[in-house]
C-alpha cells in the first residue's frame, strides 16, 4: 500500500513520530494531502523549538496565511530575530511595508515600542524609510510613542519634517509629538528645521498651528525667517512672510552681528544661490533694504564683498543706496575692488550707477584705487587698477600717511601696478608725511615681496626717481637699503643699481651717519661694509 493511500489518522500518527522539521518537510512533499495534514505540526514544532522563528520569515515575506498559522500555533509575537539587529516581527513587517501584517501583529498584542539593538522602534522605521502613512497610523493607534528617538538622534517629527512627509507631520502632531528637539543639549523649535529644509507651506502651517511663534528666536537670536533666508529656502521665506513674520527683526545675540533677514539672504549658506527672489519678497513685505548691521554695513556691502552680482542687482533694483558707508567709511565701490579676482564686472556696473571712483574712505582717506593696489596678491588686481584709471581715478591723491597710489604700490613692491601708474605719467618725486619718496618706500621692505625689489627700483629710476633725495631724517634711499640685514633680504643687486646711477655712499643723514655707518650687525655686516666702499 502506497503512502498516498494512508488514512489521515495514520498520516498524523506518522507525523507525530518525526522529531525534526526536515523530516516533517519531507513528509509534506509527498502530496497535497500530506501538506495540509502535517503543516500544523510543523508550525507547532517551530514554536516549541525556538518560539516561532518562522513568524519573522512570514512577516518579511508578507504572508498573511503563514503568519496567522504561526500565531494560532502559539508563536511568540515579540520574538527577536536571529540576526545581529534583533528585529521583532513587527519591525520586519514595517521595514518591508506590509500593512496587513503590521495590523495583524498589532491586533495580537505585539509591543509597538520594542527596540532593536540600535534602539530603533517600529515607528522610527516607519517614519524614516518612507513607509505608507497607514503603517504609522496603525502604530500610533496601538500606543506607539510619538516622541520615540532613534538612538541619540532627533525625534520622529524632526525626521518627518526633514524628509518632507507632510502627512506624517500632521499625524505625529495629532498624537502629541514634541514640537522641539535638542540641538547641542538646547531645545530648538522644529519650525527652524522646516524653514531650513524649504518644506511646503502646509508643513509650516502645521507647526505654527501647533503653537510655535512665527518670530521665536533661538539661542543665537535667529528667527525661522533668518534661517530660511540663509538657507535659500524661497518657498519657506514666502510662507513665513505671509504668516506675519517680521522681516526687520535683528540678531541681537551677544556674539551676533545685528543682521535682519535681508542680510542672511544677501550672504546665503550656499553661495550658488543668488536669492534674488528672496530679497525681493523680503522688501515687498517691508524689509528695510538700507538697514545696517553692527559695523554699519548694508546688505549691499555684504553682497558686493562676496561678489554676488545677481543679488547686488536685486538689492539696487529694490532701492539699495550705493553711496552708503560702513563704520570705516567704505562705500560699496571700495568693497567691490576688494571682492577678489572674479568679480571685475562689479566696478564698471557701480560706476555706471553713479559711484565716484574718487570717493575716499573714513579710515585712511583712501579712494578705491588704493584698495586695488592693496589687493596686489589677486591675479586680476591689475585689471581693477586699469578699470579705475579708465573711469578717472585721481592718481595724485594722498592718504593719511601721505602715500600716493604709486608710493603704496612701491611699498608693496608690485612692479605690474607700478608700471601701469608710471605709464600714466605719475611723478616719482611725491613725498609722504615723513618725506619718503616712492623709492624710499620700495626699500623699506614692509612686505615679504623681496624678489620684486630690484625690478621696482629699476622701474622707478628709469622714470626719474632721485637716488639722492632725502626724507625728513636726511636719509637717502641708499641709507634705507644699507640699514637692512642683507642675509635676510639680499639687496646686493639693488645697491649696485643705486650706485651705478650715482647714489652717494658718503651722504650723511641728520644723525650724521652715512649709509656705510648704518649697516646692521650680523653675519653679513662685514661683507655689506666692504660692498659699500
Amino acid at each position: 500500500m502506497s503512502l498516498s493511500r494512508l488514512p489521515p489518522e495514520l498520516i498524523l500518527i506518522v507525523g507525530s513520530y518525526l522529531s525534526t522539521s526536515k523530516e516533517l518537510l519531507n513528509l509534506m512533499l509527498v502530496g497535497p494531502t500530506f501538506h495540509n495534514l502535517v503543516i500544523s505540526q510543523l508550525y507547532r514544532m517551530n514554536v516549541q523549538a525556538d518560539g516561532g522563528s518562522a513568524l519573522i520569515w512570514y512577516a518579511r515575506q508578507g504572508s498573511e496565511v503563514g503568519l496567522r498559522h504561526m500565531l494560532a500555533a502559539g508563536a511568540n509575537v515579540n520574538l527577536r530575530g536571529p540576526d545581529k539587529q534583533l528585529y521583532t516581527p513587527l519591525m520586519v513587517a514595517v521595514s518591508n511595508k506590509h500593512i496587513k501584517i503590521v495590523q495583524i501583529l498589532l491586533e495580537h498584542g505585539v509591543l509597538p515600542d520594542a527596540t532593536n539593538i540600535g534602539s530603533n522602534r517600529a515607528l522610527v522605521i516607519a517614519t524614516s524609510c518612507g513607509s505608507p502613512i497607514r503603517i504609522a497610523q496603525l502604530l500610533l493607534e496601538h500606543g506607539a510613542n510619538a516622541n520615540a528617538i532613534e538612538g541619540d538622534k532627533h525625534g520622529l517629527l524632526y525626521e518627518a519634517i526633514r524628509s518632507k512627509q507632510v502627512h506624517k507631520v500632521a499625524l505625529l502632531l495629532k498624537y502629541g509629538a514634541e514640537i522641539r528637539y535638542l540641538c547641542n543639549r538646547k531645545p530648538v523649535f522644529l519650525l527652524y528645521v522646516a524653514a531650513a529644509m524649504n518644506v511646503t507651506p502646509n508643513c509650516l502651517d502645521l507647526l505654527t498651528d501647533a503653537g510655535i511663534l512665527i518670530d521665536s528666536q533661538d539661542d543665537r537670536s535667529m528667527t525661522p525667517l533668518h534661517i530660511a533666508a540663509n538657507a535659500s529656502s524661497t518657498r519657506a521665506v514666502r510662507r513665513l512672510l505671509q504668516l506675519g513674520a517680521d522681516p526687520n527683526i535683528r540678531n541681537t545675540d551677544v556674539d551676533g552681528n545685528g543682521w535682519s533677514a535681508i542680510f542672511y539672504a544677501a550672504v546665503p549658506k550656499r553661495p550658488k544661490f543668488n536669492n534674488k527672489s528672496i530679497i525681493k519678497a523680503l522688501v515687498t513685505y517691508g524689509a528695510i533694504v538700507n538697514c545696517t548691521c553692527v559695523d554699519q554695513s548694508t546688505p549691499l556691502h555684504l553682497v558686493i564683498a562676496h561678489g554676488a552680482s545677481h543679488a547686488a542687482r536685486a538689492l539696487v533694483d529694490c532701492g539699495a543706496d550705493i553711496t552708503a558707508r560702513n563704520a570705516h567709511g567704505e562705500t560699496v565701490l571700495h568693497i567691490a575692488v576688494l571682492a577678489g579676482t572674479e568679480y571685475n564686472d562689479l566696478v564698471p556696473w557701480l560706476v555706471e550707477l553713479g559711484a565716484d571712483v574718487n570717493w575716499t574712505d573714513g579710515k585712511k582717506n583712501e579712494t578705491p584705487i588704493f584698495y586695488a593696489v592693496r589687493g596686489f596678491f589677486h591675479p586680476q588686481s591689475l585689471e581693477k587698477v586699469e578699470q579705475l584709471i579708465f573711469y578717472g581715478a585721481n592718481l595724485y591723491l594722498k592718504n593719511l600717511d601721505g602715500l600716493t597710489p604709486l608710493a603704496l604700490a612701491a611699498r608693496l613692491c608690485y612692479p605690474g601696478i607700478i608700471r601701469v601708474l608710471l605709464e600714466q605719467g605719475v611723478s616719482t618725486k611725491a613725498r609722504d608725511i615723513y618725506g619718503n619718496s616712492p623709492l624710499h618706500n620700495a626699500l623699506e621692505l614692509y612686505y615679504v615681496n623681496v624678489k620684486n625689489v630690484y625690478h621696482v627700483v629699476v622701474l622707478l629710476i628709469e622714470h626719474g626717481a632721485d637716488v639722492n633725495s632725502r626724507n625728513d631724517l636726511g636719509q637717502t634711499p641708499f641709507h634705507v637699503a644699507a640699514a637692512k640685514n642683507w642675509a635676510i633680504s639680499p639687496l646686493w643687486e639693488v645697491v649696485k643699481a643705486l650706485m651705478i646711477v650715482g647714489a652717494d655712499p658718503n651722504a650723511t643723514a641728520v644723525n650724521g651717519k652715512s649709509p656705510r655707518a648704518m649697516t646692521p650687525t650680523g653675519i653679513c655686516a662685514s661683507a655689506q661694509r666692504i660692498f659699500l666702499y
